[in-house]
């Protein structure tokens, strides 16, 4: 039996989480906002500084790293109630495992623990994979995103999820 352990990334994890990242954009250029060549140009000291947060988190099959996840706060004070989920992913050879799930719940729980009650996420329209693991985890249809990312065929559509969590 695979043990899969999730934890907070740290500074220390800068290229655990760099390598997943490149490793996603590689393979799923549609499900990530930023080109390779634009997380690349991030400088290391940048992510250090976001890994130390608390709102990371890595996923690990034994001492494998096989997946990540974001939660981004929402920084005005208004708006200190929302955060957005992403970036989330798994390497292939790990899906079906339940990693995408456990990282999910892993930012869902440090968003309650951050006063975070809305979450919202962007995912790309034919990510039919990603889209029925939010549902499963109570996240429903918003919207959708016409032209929401030039990508290497043409315009893609995102649609806009959203999970209420435990409103004040």
């Amino acid at each position: 039996m695979t043990d899969l352990v999730i934890r907070a990334a740290t500074p220390d994890d800068v290229d655990v989480w760099r390598a997943l990242r490149m490793d996603g954009i590689a393979r799923h250029p549609q499900a990530f906002i930023v080109t390779a060549e634009e997380a690349a140009a991030v400088p290391v000291e940048e992510d250090k500084a976001r890994l130390s947060q608390g709102d990371r988190f890595l996923a690990y099959l034994d001492t494998v790293p096989v997946g990540l996840i974001g939660l981004n706060r929402h920084g005005m004070p208004r708006a200190a109630h929302r955060g957005e989920i992403g970036p989330l992913y798994v390497v292939p050879e790990a899906r079906g495992l339940g990693v995408a799930d456990g990282l999910l719940m892993a930012a869902i729980d440090a968003a309650l623990s951050m006063g975070v009650w809305q979450l919202e996420l962007s995912v790309y329209v034919e990510n039919a994979a990603a889209i029925a693991l939010y549902e499963r985890h109570g996240f429903e249809l918003a919207g959708k995103i016409p032209n929401a990312i030039a990508g290497a065929d043409g315009f893609e559509d995102d649609l806009i999820m959203i999970r209420i969590l435990a409103r004040p």
